[in-house]
């Protein structure tokens, strides 16, 4: 059986990544939804409302804000016109996520996939760990919080699985 590869830069195009200044989960959720439909990922508001609430439903599950100051909040979603979009939003102040380790978030790597693209799906939320180790991202989280350094190690992140 042959390995898949994924290149992040294939998901995570310049206008994905951008600052986020709402302070609270909720709200951060809901910008994420519509910022897909801003982009033109999404065509209707109602597909973006649809996606905010498949996001919302997740963390139900139980918080995606499982590394220090680093949340993965992800969803299956017919709505997107494209098989996976990746969004990548920092906060200098921090969010308040509901994290595990109780600190805010300031790097969110969104992950948003076609229901029938599971292996995909998996497969970017294994290189986003993988970049997220390689870079030390949690403990050096200042060094990060700019769009271009974030374009910039998502764009030579290669992971095969």
């Amino acid at each position: 059986m042959g390995k898949n590869k994924i290149c992040l830069r294939d998901y995570v195009k310049e206008s994905c990544v951008f600052e986020l200044f709402e302070e609270d989960k909720t709200e951060v959720l809901k910008s994420l939804a519509y910022k897909l439909k801003e982009l033109g990922y999404v065509e209707r508001e109602d597909d973006a409302e649809k996606i905010f609430k498949l996001l919302v439903e997740r963390e139900k599950l139980g918080s995606t804000g499982i590394i220090k100051h680093i949340a993965i909040p992800h969803c299956k979603a017919d709505e997107i016109n494209t098989d996976m979009v990746i969004l990548v939003g920092f906060s200098r102040k921090g969010i308040d996520f509901a994290s595990h380790d109780g600190e805010p978030v300031h790097i969110i790597f969104a992950v948003f996939t076609k229901k029938n693209k599971v292996t995909l799906h998996l497969g970017a939320l294994a290189a986003i760990s993988r970049l997220i180790g390689k870079h030390s991202i949690s403990s050096r989280i200042d060094d990060f919080l700019s769009g271009e350094k974030l374009l910039e190690i998502t764009g030579e992140c290669e992971y095969e699985f």
